[in-house]
């Protein structure tokens, strides 16, 4: 079998675009030289490179006989252009006909098998790690963050404490794990390990623990963290202001959220999104849409987030026009997405132009509760009632299952327009479906429904159902 001569790697040095490439690749072909296998791994190599997977595969099924250099060639462009799937395939192939295997493949792998949440993919290749490998921190921390996505947090902690030399990357994946799965709180107990063991926290570490205090409220944790970011002279990129801008939103605390925004030295549509959304989300659509009306001034255009905010501020204030002419803007832009769509709904509805808001719902294809909701309660709480009904009933015969904000939306029609038997028939639906029990806004709704329909007696029973602490929600909502 003829070998490449030494020229070809000039000529593949040249092979900077697809055109280029197929070129050599039909001159390796008349050569014959497409039997060798360093020659086609080379391709493979070339044209992944390139980003042409396709060509990369049909080259590489073509070699009888795959070594491993082979293998973690095709592994390595397929990881590179985010095709996890295929990794976990090929991998499998791999150990079907080799024994041989590396950190890095391994590396590959774990990462595949972590963005497609494949768990039993995952489990088997820590076994084959154990059995075969001699695995160094990237592949801990690989096993860290792959059982952590796969919502194994127990597993995830396991490989974590097994780690004799920690690094950076596998605290961060850890605290990372803790708080994709809920567990906010033990990432911030993980932190200040962390620190007791001298370990240096880099920017990802910090964007995900200010990400933790925003999904647990933690304001007081979140400052102190500000205050350490600043006592520190850590860099406050982008990312990080923005994740310290949107935990103070969430934590309801809009001074602070927009004095980190003012510190931003470029602003990108994530940042401004982020504090039109804090704005709306804490009641103030008319800082939200001074914000949004200032986007010729800071260079952005809005995404799908954006306009459904700038909706919901426009919804908050009843500004008909303003809201048409973001609708205008929203159709130019070509948005789309269901979260457009809905706001839009729920913002035509709660300034009373139903026609509108009906027209727009009709366009949405594959309606889910959320859409439903979004139309059913605009027209419970504008007077409609009956319409919101009569939604309701074309909701069930599409075989959505309402939800705790249905619910809430449908007793609300029903107190409106006395209708007792239809709302007693709703009531024993949410007992059966266990929202009644799971949710205190619709005994609340419950509860008013009763007593404005005149019904005393269900009133007081749904009352000293729900205990003290509901009772005290009830009262403070008065």
């Amino acid at each position: 079998m003829p070998s490449p001569p030494i020229h070809h790697n000039f000529f593949y040095s040249l092979c900077d675009n697809i055109n280029t490439l197929m070129e050599m690749h039909a001159h390796l072909i008349v050569q014959g030289l497409t039997r060798d296998l360093s020659c086609c791994t080379k391709l493979v190599s070339l044209y992944g490179s390139l980003g042409r997977l396709d060509f990369a595969r049909s080259v590489f099924d073509t070699i009888p006989d795959p070594d491993f250099l082979s293998w973690k060639v095709i592994i390595r462009w397929y990881f590179l252009n985010s095709e996890f799937r295929d990794i976990i395939g090929f991998y499998n192939r791999m150990r079907m006909c080799l024994k041989e295997c590396d950190n890095v493949v391994f590396s590959h792998v774990l990462k595949a098998c972590s963005e497609s949440r494949d768990f039993d993919a995952g489990r088997k290749v820590h076994c084959q790690i154990v059995k075969f490998g001699t695995p160094d921190s990237f592949v801990f921390t690989g096993l860290v963050d792959m059982y952590a996505k796969c919502g194994e947090i127990e597993r995830s902690r396991s490989v974590f404490d097994e780690i004799l030399d920690r690094n950076v990357f596998s605290w961060s994946s850890m605290i990372a794990g803790y708080v994709q799965n809920n567990f906010a709180q033990d990432g911030l107990v993980l932190f200040n390990r962390m620190r007791e063991e001298l370990i240096e926290a880099n920017q990802i570490t910090l964007v995900i623990l200010v990400d933790a205090c925003k999904k647990i409220g933690a304001l007081h944790q979140g400052k102190w963290l500000h205050g350490y970011l600043i006592k520190y002279g850590i860099e406050l990129g982008s990312y990080l202001l923005t994740a310290l801008l949107d935990m103070y939103a969430k934590c309801g605390v809009v001074r602070d959220a927009r004095s980190v925004f003012d510190e931003l030295h470029d602003i990108d549509v994530v940042s401004w999104t982020a504090m039109i959304v804090g704005y709306t989300q804490n009641g103030c659509p008319e800082e939200a849409l001074k914000l949004f009306l200032q986007k010729e001034q800071v260079d952005v255009l809005p995404n799908d987030v954006t306009i459904a905010s700038v909706f919901s501020a426009c919804s908050q204030l009843l500004n008909l026009n303003l809201g048409r002419s973001i609708h205008g803007l929203s159709i130019k832009l070509g948005s789309r997405d269901p979260v457009v769509t809905n706001s839009l709904v729920d913002f035509y509805a709660k300034c009373q132009m139903n026609r509108d808001a009906r027209y727009i719902f009709e366009t949405v294809s594959d309606r889910d509760v959320v859409a439903w909701n979004s139309i059913i309660y605009g027209f419970s709480q504008n007077g409609s009632a009956y319409e919101a009904l009569e939604l309701f009933h074309l909701m069930r015969m599409g075989s959505v299952l309402p939800d705790s904000v249905t619910s809430v939306s449908v007793l609300s029609a029903c107190a409106s327009l006395n209708a007792l038997q239809v709302g007693s028939s709703f009531h024993a639906y949410t007992v059966k479906s266990g929202l009644l029990s799971s949710n205190i806004y619709v005994g609340t709704a419950l509860l008013t429904f009763y007593a404005k329909c005149g019904d005393a007696e269900s009133a007081r029973i749904i009352f000293r159902w729900h205990g003290p602490e509901e009772q005290c929600h009830m009262e403070c909502n008065d």
